[in-house]
C-alpha cells in the first residue's frame, strides 16, 4: 500500500488485507481480478472517515511463486474534504464546568480544518467523560449533526451537549462485623446530598484500603437516575485482612548510604478498630538506629478523629567536626564522636478534616511530648585536645542528659495524583511545639515550622517542581571559643535538644553540599531556610532529565542566615519500586570544591 501514511494506512490496510485461502479451492483468474477489484472499492471506503471522498486506487496482482501472489494498491487521496461551519454549544447545569469549557475551546475540527471522523467521535467521548467524572451521568447531545456536501467536498458541523441534572451522592451500605459502625460511617469524605465525582469515588476506595481492616474491597454504585437530583447509592462489601501484616524496605542513597526497614502491623484488635504498628531501621549515616511503635484508637465522634499513643528510640554516632562560625570556607576540625541517645514519648488526638469538598484532607494532631536525651562526647585523641577544650566541650551540651516536656500541634496536608512521571499534586506541613520549665522541662523554647511543595505539569513533557521550608525556635545560644591545634575556633551551640535541631544539606535539601552538613559550626542549629525550583522534560518512556538551583542553609541567626547556593542536573527514572534519582550538584559557595554525585533509590525510611 502506497500514498498514505498512519492513521490512513492502518485503516486502509484494516479494509483491504483479509484476503485469506484455506482448503484445497483453486485460486481462478477471475476470482483473483474479483479480489483486487475488492481491495480498490474498501480502500476508498477506508479513506472516508479521513475526509477523503474522491480518491483514486489503483491495484495490481502479480506472481511472485508457486501458489504466491503480491497485490500492489496505490493510493491517491484527492481533495479534502472542508469543514466550513462547526458550532459546538452547552447546555444544561453543568455549562460553565470549567472542563468542558476548556474541551469546547480547545475543539480540533474548527472552520478550515479537514473533518476526521474518530476526532469527532473521539472529542464527543471525551465531553460525556468529563461530564460523568463531575457527576453529570445524563450527559448526552442533544443535537449531533455532520453534514456533508461532497460536490463542493465541504462539512457542516453542529453539536449540543446537554449535562443534565448532577448526581449527588446517597446512601453507603457497609456490609461487615469487624469493627463498630462509627468507625466506617467517618470513613467516606462526602454526605449525603454531596455531588457525585469519580476522583471522589476513587479516594474513597483507596481510603477504605487504608482503614487497615478489609481487603477485597467491591464498591457496588446502585445508581437512581430517574431521581431528581439523580442519587447514587453505594452497597459496599468487604473481607477482613488478615490480622497482622509484616513488610520490609531496603534503599540506598548517596546521603544515607544503605538502609533497612522493617514493620510489623496488628490492624485490629478490638472491635473499636484498634491497631498497632511497630518499625524497626538503620541506616549507614551515623549509624543511625531506631525502633517506633504507634498505637491508634477511632474515637466515637462526628469527625473522624483517633487517640494516638507513639513511642520512639533512636541512637546515632556522630562525628564531632566543628566549623569556625568567623572563618570563610568549610575548614572542619574533627574533634571526636558524640554518642546521642533519643527516647521519646507522644501521646494525643489525631483529627482528619476534609477540605474543598473532600479533595484535600488535613490531618491534625495536638499531642503533648516528653523527651529524654543523653549525649555522650568521646575526643578523637584526650592528648590532641587541650585540658581547657575538653572542659568547655563538656559543659556545653555535647555531654550531657536532658528531659524536656512540651505541648505541640503537628498539621500535615498532602495531595498527590497520578505516577511517576505524571504524578502531580502539593504537600503542604506544618508544626509548634513548646517547651517550659514550669510544668517540669529542662529547656524552655518554641518552634515553629512550616513547608511546601509544589509538583505541576506544562504540557505532556515538561514538569515544575517547587519546595520550600522555614523553621524558627528561640532556644539559647552559647558561643564560645575552643582552642584546637594550637588556634581558637569559635563555637556557636544551641542549647536545643538534637532530635529538634535543623540542618540543610543533601539530596532532598540544598543539593551539592554534604548529607546535613549545613548548620552553625556543624552542629545543628535553631533555624533554618531552604528553597529549590526544578524544571524536569520527560525524554521517553519513564526517562526524563532535570535541571534544579537550591538555596538554603540551617542558622542560630536570621540576621546572619548565610545561604548556601547549589545548581546542577539529574536524570530520573521512574521504577516499579518509586523514583531512582541521580543529580550532579555543584556548590556555588565552594568554588574549589568539585561537583558532587547525589544518588537515591525508593523513599527515604527514617
Amino acid at each position: 500500500i502506497s500514498g498514505v501514511e498512519d492513521p490512513m494506512l492502518s485503516n486502509v490496510r484494516a479494509f483491504v488485507s483479509p484476503f485469506r485461502f484455506t482448503g484445497t479451492g483453486r485460486l481462478t483468474s477471475r476470482r483473483l481480478e474479483q479480489m483486487r477489484l475488492d481491495s480498490e472499492k474498501n480502500a476508498r471506503l477506508a479513506l472516508r472517515p479521513f475526509g477523503f471522498y474522491h480518491s483514486n486506487v489503483t491495484s495490481s496482482v502479480r506472481k511472485t511463486g508457486d501458489r504466491a501472489w503480491r497485490m500492489d494498491v496505490r493510493i491517491q487521496p484527492g481533495p479534502p474534504l472542508l469543514i466550513v461551519r462547526s458550532s459546538v454549544e452547552l447546555s444544561g447545569p453543568g455549562a460553565d464546568l470549567a472542563e468542558l469549557r476548556e474541551w469546547r475551546a480547545q475543539w480540533p475540527l474548527t472552520i478550515g480544518k479537514r473533518l476526521v471522523q474518530p476526532t469527532w467521535e473521539e472529542q464527543k467521548q471525551h465531553a460525556l467523560d468529563i461530564s460523568a467524572d463531575k457527576g453529570y451521568l445524563l450527559a448526552n447531545f442533544s443535537r449531533s449533526s455532520m453534514e456533508a456536501d461532497l460536490e463542493k467536498n465541504e462539512a457542516r458541523l453542529d453539536l449540543v451537549l446537554d449535562t443534565g441534572e448532577q448526581a449527588v451522592m446517597g446512601e453507603v451500605r457497609f456490609n461487615q462485623d469487624l469493627v463498630r459502625p462509627y468507625i466506617m460511617d467517618n470513613l467516606p469524605r462526602f454526605r449525603p446530598g454531596d455531588p457525585y465525582n469519580a476522583w471522589i469515588m476513587e479516594r474513597f476506595r483507596i481510603d477504605l484500603w487504608q482503614a487497615g481492616y478489609f481487603h477485597n474491597i467491591e464498591v457496588i454504585e446502585d445508581r437512581h437516575l430517574d431521581d431528581s437530583p439523580p442519587r447514587v447509592d453505594l452497597d459496599v462489601r468487604l473481607e477482613p485482612r488478615p490480622p497482622n501484616t509484616y513488610q520490609g524496605t531496603i534503599g540506598v542513597g548517596s546521603d544515607t548510604g544503605p538502609r533497612v526497614l522493617f514493620n510489623w502491623n496488628r490492624h485490629h484488635i478490638t472491635d473499636r478498630g484498634d491497631s498497632f504498628a511497630l518499625g524497626t531501621g538503620w541506616q549507614d549515616h551515623n549509624s543511625e538506629f531506631l525502633v517506633r511503635g504507634l498505637y491508634r484508637i477511632p474515637r466515637d465522634t462526628r469527625t473522624r478523629q483517633f487517640w494516638i499513643a507513639e513511642a520512639l528510640l533512636k541512637s546515632e554516632t556522630e562525628e564531632l567536626k566543628i566549623r569556625d562560625i568567623e572563618e570563610e570556607g568549610e575548614v572542619l576540625y574533627n574533634l571526636g564522636n558524640v554518642d546521642i541517645e533519643d527516647y521519646s514519648v507522644r501521646v494525643g488526638r489525631t483529627r482528619v478534616h476534609d477540605r474543598k469538598q473532600g479533595f484535600r484532607q488535613l490531618f491534625e494532631t495536638l499531642y503533648a511530648e516528653t523527651l529524654y536525651e543523653l549525649l555522650d562526647f568521646s575526643p578523637r585523641r584526650l592528648e590532641e585536645i587541650q585540658p581547657e577544650s575538653r572542659t568547655i566541650l563538656n559543659t556545653s551540651n555535647l555531654s550531657d542528659d536532658l528531659v524536656t516536656l512540651s505541648l505541640g500541634i503537628d498539621l500535615d496536608m498532602p495531595f498527590t495524583q497520578g505516577r511517576a512521571f505524571d504524578a502531580v499534586g502539593v504537600h503542604h506541613r506544618g508544626w509548634a511545639f513548646v517547651s517550659d520549665d514550669s510544668w517540669g522541662s529542662d529547656l524552655d523554647f518554641v518552634q515553629v515550622y512550616l513547608s511546601s511543595h509544589w509538583i505541576t505539569r506544562a504540557g505532556e513533557r515538561w514538569k515544575f517542581l517547587l519546595r520550600g521550608e522555614a523553621g524558627y525556635t528561640n532556644a539559647d545560644v552559647e558561643t564560645f571559643q575552643v582552642p584546637v591545634d594550637d588556634i581558637l575556633v569559635n563555637i556557636s551551640v544551641t542549647q536545643l535538644p538534637n532530635l529538634y535541631r535543623f540542618k540543610a544539606g543533601g539530596s532532598t535539601s540544598v543539593r551539592g553540599y554534604d548529607f546535613e552538613s549545613l548548620s552553625d559550626s556543624n552542629l545543628g542549629s535553631n533555624n533554618i531556610f531552604t528553597a529549590s525550583a526544578e524544571v524536569e522534560y520527560q525524554v521517553f518512556g519513564d526517562w526524563s532529565l532535570a535541571a534544579f538551583y537550591d538555596v538554603g542553609n540551617a542558622f542560630n541567626k536570621w540576621s546572619d542566615p548565610d545561604l548556601k547556593q547549589g545548581v546542577g542536573v539529574g536524570i530520573r527514572w521512574y521504577s516499579i519500586a518509586g523514583a531512582v534519582r541521580l543529580d550532579y550538584a555543584k556548590a556555588l559557595d565552594l568554588p574549589d570544591e568539585p561537583w558532587q554525585l547525589h544518588f537515591t533509590i525508593g523513599a527515604s525510611v527514617l
